[in-house]
């Protein structure tokens, strides 16, 4: 699990770290930046984490050291 991990992106790590906190992540900036939702990037994390659900994405992401 550890080496998909590694893979997750600045913007993924941001969604799970805002959720963490009790917010909703931000939604992409209007500049064109970055052109996924902040969903995608749940999902994405998920995804690499092997969870079901963003709760236990979270709750991996923590247990890892990849969010506060």
């Amino acid at each position: 699990m550890k080496d998909q991990t590694e893979r997750l992106t600045h913007p993924e790590r941001s969604c799970l770290q805002s959720v963490a906190r009790g917010q909703l992540p931000s939604p992409a900036k209007p500049d064109g930046n970055d052109q996924e939702s902040p969903e995608s990037h749940l999902a994405s994390a998920r995804r690499k984490l092997m969870a079901s659900t963003t709760v236990e994405a979270v709750a991996r992401a923590m247990k890892m050291g990849l969010i506060d």
